[in-house]
């Protein structure tokens, strides 16, 4: 028979994890943890990880910056958090966008860039631990680039590494399933009823719909869009998270490890009341 010491220990453990999903930054990483904190304290809760879905912005040199970065955002934080060798305030794991410094994101050694700061590379997966729990997330970063798509990922240079491939995708898929997949771009199929190409836009990424398929995950998250939307692809809820400080870019999920339910909790910033 239990002691009464144990039984307490047993309804105490830990059942569930909060998740925070982010979309683009183009590194405004201040802007994002502010956010994030502000979030916790309107949820009354804190956050076991945050999940980025690419776009961070990481430019650890400001003079290598792309042309897109250079004529919007600029560098952003990054450089000053990796000289500081700052801490994340919350454990956090992104994925790459399609403006980020791939030569040096290539060359770090292991998935942890800054502390508390984790890099998931294109076709593996992460174990998000949070007490006795854990939850396997899978990423596949950049966007869909069709003269690239075929081609193997180590064969992939320079700027064309802003773009996922069918290997990177057929790695996951070998896996089986996987609790959340995180992909930068809109899987095939995802509808924007608002976008900057138009009302009733259909994104076009090949392979992330398969991955979906074969992977059969319990949600998506993605950015790149800068548009909050919901959708569904092979009957997998995929969740489009909008830009830094517009309404829906950060979405809170709990989430229950030993089975297949997840609750969404809230989003942020809020929307203005009409």
């Amino acid at each position: 028979m239990k002691s009464l010491a144990c039984l307490g220990d047993i309804r105490h453990k830990k059942t569930t994890v909060f998740i925070c999903a982010a979309g683009d930054i183009h590194g405004a990483l201040d802007r994002m943890y502010a956010d994030i904190l502000a979030f916790e304290e309107a949820l009354a809760l804190r956050f076991d990880w945050v999940l980025h879905v690419g776009d961070f912005g990481v430019w650890p040199d400001p003079t290598k910056i792309d042309g897109a970065t250079k004529k919007h955002d600029g560098a952003g934080d990054f450089p000053s958090w990796l000289s500081e060798r700052r801490a994340a305030p919350r454990k956090t794991l992104f994925i790459k966008g399609n403006h980020e410094d791939f030569r040096w994101l290539d060359a770090q050694p292991g998935s942890e860039i800054l502390p508390n700061l984790h890099y998931l590379r294109n076709g593996t997966t992460f174990d998000l631990i949070a007490g006795e729990e854990v939850v396997s997330v899978g990423g596949v970063g950049g966007c869909f680039g069709p003269s690239n798509f075929q081609r193997l990922s180590k064969d992939l240079q320079g700027y064309a590494r802003r773009h996922y491939t069918r290997d990177e995708i057929d790695r996951l898929i070998a896996i089986g399933q996987i609790d959340i997949i995180m992909t930068h771009d809109a899987p095939a199929g995802v509808r924007f009823e608002g976008h900057r190409r138009g009302p009733g836009f259909i994104s076009e990424a090949a392979g992330l719909d398969d991955l979906l398929a074969g992977t059969k995950p319990r949600v998506c998250f993605f950015g790149h869009h800068h548009n909050r939307v919901d959708s569904d692809v092979a009957g997998v809820r995929c969740v489009g998270l909008n830009k830094v400080t517009l309404p829906g870019n950060l979405v809170a999920i709990e989430m229950h490890p030993r089975g297949r339910d997840y609750k969404v909790l809230g989003e942020w910033p809020k929307r203005r009341e009409a």
